[in-house]
């Protein structure tokens, strides 16, 4: 008898485990009713039973403060009741500066060309604390790359030169494997 209590049981804990999610985003509650978000699961549990058609798609809304156009292109515009942080505004490249000619983005102006105008510092001044690592490390990781530029490329993305995850710049300086800024921040003719 007691057996079939707890199997009885069982079902009932699991239907209770299926519950709609009512985590923060209120986007994608059922609880709120009259919300875009319920009306479809409801034309979609319609459908599901092969009583009605299946919604087009699923609805989203964008987030009470979404950023308006005015915030992506850097002008913030104001809110009530808010403040405005900043993020740094990108290294002006100037308008005589390389850009690329072929690959995807023609037109546009290449990272390491944005990157060498962003650090003004020369090759050997320390910029940037490091902890460990050493010449011989970075020498031999360096070794993996197909050249200066690919290994320059390749510490910016993995969040040079703030951090260092690949132990690239023992020096601090912000390049590595022997990069050079320089050429880069020629002007093009």
């Amino acid at each position: 008898m007691r057996n079939l209590a707890i199997l009885g049981l069982a079902p009932l804990l699991a239907l209770a485990a299926c519950g709609e999610n009512t985590g923060w985003n209120p986007n994608y509650s059922a609880m709120h009713n009259g919300s875009r978000y319920a009306e479809y699961l409801q034309q979609r549990e319609i459908a599901l039973q092969g009583r009605g058609p299946v919604p087009a798609a699923i609805p989203v809304q964008l987030p009470v403060q979404a950023p308006t156009a005015a915030d992506i292109a850097g002008t913030p515009a104001k809110r009530a009741g808010t403040t405005t942080v900043r993020a740094p505004a990108p290294a002006a490249v100037p308008a005589n500066a390389q850009v690329a000619t072929t690959g995807p983005y023609p037109g546009s102006t290449p990272v390491l060309v944005r990157y060498a105008h962003q650090e003004t510092q020369a090759r050997g001044t320390r910029k940037y604390q490091r902890s460990g690592g050493s010449e011989s490390a970075a020498a031999r990781t360096c070794r993996g790359y197909a050249g200066a530029d690919a290994a320059q490329t390749a510490f910016i993305a993995a969040g040079g030169p703030v951090i260092d995850p690949r132990g690239l710049d023992p020096d601090g300086d912000g390049f590595v494997c022997g990069w050079d800024p320089r050429p880069f921040r020629q002007p093009r003719l």
